[in-house]
Order: structure tokens, then C-alpha cells, then sequence
């Protein structure tokens, strides 16, 4: 009994082995390698909820595009949200920043007149807490109480469309997630917004021009 056991466990294995052998791996970048380069850049508006607070977004990235279905690159996004009453320094202030840095996608059937993409951008920004004055030119500046940095992580998922060979337009979707803000009153150190003021969804179009 044991013997049999034992040749039917070695028949598996030299069967698994050569089916092994058999079976091709498949990579991300295909059997042949880079294929294909290109290229675009993008601009993006869109729509985010910060500290209950609506804001509106703007941005841009640009990205090295490997086999129509890889992009490697930069972005960048300013935000700027409505501004409040603040019962402390009895004025109305609102949150204004930007974040940036390393942009990755990956695109599923890119060559399809509607498809979908998975942008990630990893990276830094900065975020202040100001308020508008009106001065004797005219003119409205922007009056810092307290800022801070912070580091970020925004997954998406986008619906792109073909519009023409060298332009698409998008329609996507993320989640900001940042590590926490401690912005704080510099009269009692207590905190302007909570720790997770600036994580949140986002939703945004994207206009893109490049190589596809």
C-alpha cells in the first residue's frame, strides 16, 4: 500500500513538473518586452469635501506610457474649499494647499473606445489655514494663520474614453489618504481642524493630449 502511495505521489510530481514547463509565464509587459512608448499630459478639475467644507480642485500630471497599458510619472493638485466663520479669530478662513509627486497607471484594454484606468499618485503636499483681506489697492491677499505638511496616497479608478487618436477624456473617482494635520490656533495650540481634515473621496474629469 505504501508503495503504491509513493508511485502515485512521484507520477504527480514528474506530471506537475512537465506542466509546468509547458506553461508559459505571462509578465506585465508581455513575452516581448517593451512593445510601444508614448506619452501625455493631462489637466484635471474635480470636486472634493474637506473639513465639511466644499473645495474645488485643480491639477495636472504627466506620464511616460510603456505598452499602452503602463504610465509612470508626475502630478500635482491645489485645492482650495469655501471659507468659514471662525468664532476665534472672528473672521471667515478657509483651507488652501496642494500635494504632488509620483503618478502611476495601469489601463485595462486601453485600445477600446470605453475603458478603465487605476491612476495612484504617492507623495507630499502642504495645506495653510487663511483668510482674505481686503486692502486700500484693491486687491485681495491671502493671510496665513498656520500651515503644515503632510504625506498622501490617492488611489482612483477612472472611465476613459477615445475621443480622438491623441485625446481622452476621463471620469474618475479617488480617495485621499494623508497622514494627520495639526493645524492649531497660535493664541491656545488648540486644533483648527481635526487630524483627518484633509482624507476624503474626490471626484474629477480629466482632459488628456498625448501618444496613446
Amino acid at each position: 500500500m505504501k508503495r503504491t502511495t509513493m508511485t502515485l505521489f512521484m507520477l504527480l510530481l514528474v506530471t506537475g513538473a512537465f506542466a509546468q514547463q509547458g506553461t508559459e509565464m505571462k509578465t506585465l509587459f508581455g513575452n516581448s518586452g517593451i512593445r510601444s512608448n508614448g506619452g501625455y499630459g493631462a489637466l484635471t478639475t474635480g470636486y472634493s469635501n474637506i473639513d465639511n467644507r466644499d473645495a474645488i480642485l485643480m491639477g495636472a500630471r504627466g506620464a511616460w506610457l510603456i505598452n499602452h497599458k503602463v504610465g509612470i510619472g508626475l502630478a500635482g493638485t491645489g485645492f482650495l474649499t469655501s471659507s468659514k466663520e471662525d468664532a476665534v479669530l472672528n473672521d471667515r478662513y478657509q483651507l488652501a494647499g496642494g500635494y504632488g509627486g509620483l503618478f502611476f497607471e495601469f489601463i485595462v484594454s486601453p485600445n477600446s473606445p470605453v475603458h478603465v484606468s487605476f491612476p495612484l499618485t504617492i507623495g507630499a503636499g502642504g495645506v495653510a489655514y487663511v483668510r482674505k483681506d481686503y486692502n486700500f489697492n484693491n486687491n485681495f491677499e491671502s493671510l496665513e494663520h498656520d500651515s503644515e505638511a503632510f504625506f498622501m496616497v490617492e488611489p482612483g479608478i477612472e472611465l476613459e474614453l477615445n475621443l480622438v487618436k491623441f485625446m481622452r477624456l476621463a471620469f474618475g473617482a479617488s480617495y485621499r489618504y494623508t497622514s494627520d494635520v495639526k493645524l492649531a490656533y497660535t493664541s491656545n495650540n488648540a486644533p483648527i481642524v481635526g487630524n483627518d481634515a484633509l482624507r476624503g473621496f474626490s471626484g474629477g474629469i480629466t482632459l488628456k493630449f498625448g501618444k496613446f
